[in-house]
């Protein structure tokens, strides 16, 4: 067995602790096709136990209509407006929207970003609008977020979001100065800077994800 697969089911089958962790996703395109057979059974079977770790691994490892499917069929997406959603179900609404053009998925975790007060909720909301499918409209959302959001903190949040989905990452050097200028002026007083700002980022690319 490769060392890949040898991660994966230490991985998943970590207690305590190291099980908040989640499932490496990088590995899971190292393995070989037997092994890669092998988990997706565990997926699968994870899926099944409603284990909120496997969405996302699922998407990355099997993107496939099947998989939309699978995760459609263990976590029936609630409306808009509704009772509050588990992490399982936000799990497969943010596993969705990267795979798939989901409206309703894309509702569900913009809902979640803007109402809940669980941190660990806001942040699977967070990643799923980030990762979301390039052709979706993940990107005006979380412009719409920065322009109406009262709450500094979930200004920054949806302004960063935002940021690391077209690419610009404080992590690049030769980009780094126009980063940090275009998020002081996202979250600004200055209404034409703002503006001006959320422009230039949604003109920049989408980087689709997963990344090779």
């Amino acid at each position: 067995m490769t060392a890949a697969y040898d991660l994966f089911v230490r991985e998943l089958q970590a207690q305590g602790r190291e099980r908040l962790d989640g499932l490496s996703l990088g590995n899971l395109r190292q393995l070989t096709p037997d092994e890669h057979t092998k988990v997706l059974a565990a997926l699968t079977q994870a899926i099944a136990l409603r284990d909120s770790r496997a969405p996302i691994a699922l998407a990355v490892l099997e993107p496939t209509p099947a998989t939309v499917a699978v995760l459609r069929t263990a976590a029936p997406l609630p409306a808009a407006g509704t009772a509050a959603p588990d992490h399982f179900t936000l799990e497969c609404a943010a596993a969705i929207g990267v795979l798939e053009v989901a409206p309703d998925a894309l509702d569900l975790l913009e809902q979640t970003f803007r109402t809940t007060d669980d941190t660990w909720s806001r942040g699977i909301a967070t990643d799923g609008l980030r990762r979301a499918h390039t052709g979706s409209d993940a990107s005006a959302r979380l412009a719409r977020l920065v322009r109406t959001q009262q709450d500094e903190e979930l200004k920054l949040d949806a302004a960063d979001t935002l940021l690391l989905r077209h690419g610009w990452r404080l992590e690049d050097a030769q980009r780094k100065a126009e980063t940090l200028t275009l998020m002081r002026a996202m979250i600004g007083g200055d209404t034409a800077a703002r503006d001006a700002a959320l422009l230039k980022v949604l003109k920049t690319p989408v980087q689709g994800w997963p990344r090779p």
